[in-house]
This record gives structure tokens, sequence and C-alpha cells, in this order.
């Protein structure tokens, strides 16, 4: 990982200080790069922390052997926290690269009502290591203004020593003729030996639009597979 660009801008009039990072990565590993997540720590010229940012995630693909560049964040501060005089400051970034394993759980009929929920047996085990239980479809009752809610729940269970900081449901809600009409995602960190709830929602859905529509899902298991961690000295833009 290297640090392209570490600049930053003001402090302006209201005394604000603006950022601007860019980083690349290339990609050692044999699996594609599909998401990085990245913090940072903004330092004094005295060596205070006195600003940064944390778990800022994004999305990228950066195939084996191929270089990516990506920006980070950071929210503005005050010229003061500085004492007026930015030299020597300093940021210092931590980044997590992730690769993404996907696996597909099918695509299925929308309920037909509220009372009949789809049940799908489409369970599966990844590994030694992670446990999917059935899928339930569940469609909420009309409202009051014509308009139905949709909610896709899926249980998982780590039953193993492995941490993983994403696991992800994705779900596509698509027409009769494989048109788009919505999609939902749910996502949580899933810790050694515990289980988890997913739950992909829509709402205002209209329950014409939905006759003969399916959802499709996904399932994805984020897992780091790289690290990077830089300091850089801070200058200005010009």
């Amino acid at each position: 990982m290297k640090i392209t660009k570490a600049e930053y801008n003001g402090p302006d009039s209201d005394d604000d200080v603006n950022f601007d990072f860019e980083l690349t990565f290339e990609n050692t590993s044999d699996h594609d790069i599909e998401s990085v997540k990245t913090s940072c720590l903004i330092t004094n010229q005295d060596g205070a922390v006195v600003g940064g940012s944390y778990g800022d995630e994004q999305d990228v693909f950066i195939e084996p052997g191929d270089t990516e560049e990506f920006s980070l964040y950071c929210s503005y501060l005050k010229g003061d926290h500085f004492g007026g005089n930015l030299a020597g400051s300093n940021v210092l970034v931590d980044a997590t690269f992730y690769r993404a394993e996907f696996h597909k759980l099918g695509e299925h009929e929308v309920p037909s009502s509220s009372d009949k929920p789809n049940i799908i047996d489409n369970g599966l085990e990844i590994g030694d290591m992670l446990k999917i239980f059935k899928t339930g479809i569940f469609l909420d009752p009309v409202d009051d203004e014509g308009e139905v809610g949709m909610e896709v729940r899926i249980g998982v269970r780590n039953v193993s020593e492995v941490h993983f900081e994403k696991v992800e449901v994705k779900a596509e809600v698509l027409d009769k003729r494989g048109s788009e009409v919505d999609t939902s995602q749910d996502y949580q960190v899933l810790n050694a030996f515990s289980s988890s709830f997913l739950v992909a929602s829509f709402w205002g859905l209209k329950p014409n639009r939905l006759k003969g529509c399916t959802v499709k899902l996904s399932f994805l298991v984020h897992q780091p597979i790289a690290y990077g961690s830089l300091t850089s000295e801070l200058s200005k833009a010009k």
C-alpha cells in the first residue's frame, strides 16, 4: 500500500481544515479483493491525535496482480487543533482488504399473501465453519396506503474459531421479465462460535407490482486477506 496524496486545505475563514487522501494498493494474493475498510489518525506537530476516522468501508475490485487507487475519508478539523500551524502534522492509515466468497441461495416466489410465507429449504454449510439455515420470505398485510412490506430472513451460525468481519445477504426482487424491481441487503459481524440473524427488508411495494415476481438471493462471506499500515506527513494543497 502507498499513500499517493496526503494534503490539507485551510484553515479557511471559519478556521476549518479539510483533507484529501489517496492511496494505492497492489493485490499480491490469489483472490479478487472486493472491499476495503480503512481508519486513520491525524496528529499535530506534537504527536497528539486531534482527529481521524474509523471503520470506513468501500467497495473496490482488485484482481490478483492489479493495482487500484482509492480514497480515504476524514472529517474536517479546526486550525486551532494544530495551534494554527500544520507543519509537521501526520496521517497514520490502517487498511484491511477483503475477499468475498459468493454463494447462490436460489430464486424464489414472492408469497401470495401475508398468511402464507414462503419457507425455502435452501440451507447449506460452508466448509466446517458456517451453517446457513432455511430462508423465510414474509409479506406484510396491505397498509392504509395500499402498499406492503416484505422481509427475507436468514439465520447463520459460526461453529468455528474463525472471526468473520462480515456475512451478508443480498435480495433482488425481479419481475416476470427478469427486470429488477428493488434490492435490499443486510450484514452482520460474526464472531467465533456465535449466531446471527440477517433481514433484507423492502417497503412501499405495490401488491399488483409483485404479481409473478421472484426474489433472487445470495450470501456473501467477507474474509480479510491483506493489511496495510502507513504514515505520511501532511502537505498543503497547491
